[in-house]
């Protein structure tokens, strides 16, 4: 899915979105639209922008269409959609030319502070930002900063996916394992351990079978580009090779150059 965005020149400042925790290492964003202010989770696993039923109520604007999403679970997700609405994060303005309309509040547990969206990777599509979850913060790279970050690190191998009907936007890091590139989830909000497939677990030896049910697999290692990081890992019945977790993602900073769908880490 395409996003019409302000395009970042020379002149722009380096901007900063100041990441909030909403619960545990969940993170929330503060936000307005038409002049509200709301909280919208952000995760980078995502896929799709979503607002609340009531807002869009609130401006308007009815939905319509049908589009699908699936959960890594395989868990299939139904939504419509909205046209033509605007963010605005601090003094930085997003203009989507869709969103999903969906209530997340439906799959969370009772009793948690009311979220009135999800803020995905799909609102930064033209641009180049670099994520710090540790520093609760996702920097706005000006053409000149990211010049000057890049030079001394190396770039990732990458997918940028765009869902079924072209109306999402998530990444895939490779994960390689005896010469071979397994595609993990870039995924902040799983809280979950890293979590492997079935399948890859069997490859990687850490199981027997391919049919089990969850399977604590201890510490496992992964290489990401020039570095080796570890975390607690378990295999699911997941729909991908695997999915990052956030206390993998936690430990190192990402670039993510959206135009030229590039990741680096650092």
């Amino acid at each position: 899915m395409s996003i019409v965005l302000c395009l970042i020149n020379e002149g722009n400042a380096q901007d900063t979105i100041h990441l909030k925790t909403y619960i545990s290492q969940l993170k929330k964003v503060e936000l307005t639209i038409a002049g509200q202010p709301y909280s919208f989770l952000f995760d980078t696993g995502g896929g799709e922008t979503f607002i609340s039923p009531e807002i869009a109520r609130r401006l308007g604007k009815a939905p319509y269409g049908n589009s699908t999403a699936f959960r890594m679970s395989g868990e299939m997700l139904k939504y419509q959609r909205s046209d033509s609405v605007t963010i605005q994060i601090g003094t930085n303005t997003f203009f989507h030319p869709t969103v999903g309309v969906w209530d997340l509040m439906s799959i969370l547990p009772e009793g948690l502070p009311k979220i009135d969206g999800v803020l995905s990777l799909k609102s930064f599509s033209d641009r180049v930002v670099t994520l710090d979850l540790t520093g609760n913060r996702l920097i706005l790279e000006t053409p000149a900063s990211f010049r000057k970050l890049k030079r001394s690190i190396s770039v990732l191998p990458s997918r940028f996916a765009n869902g079924l009907d072209g109306n999402e936007l998530t990444i895939f890091l490779n994960i390689p394992y005896n010469k071979r590139p397994y595609w993990f989830l870039f995924d902040s909000g799983n809280l979950n351990d890293l979590l492997l497939s079935y399948q890859t677990a069997y490859e990687w030896g850490l199981q027997s079978d391919t049919v089990a049910h969850r399977k604590e697999l201890g510490t496992v290692a992964v290489q990401l580009g020039k570095k080796r990081m570890e975390s607690k890992a378990a295999s699911e019945d997941i729909i991908y090779d695997g999915a990052l977790n956030y206390a993998l993602l936690g430990k190192s900073k990402f670039i993510i150059d959206f135009p030229r769908k590039q990741v680096w880490v650092f």
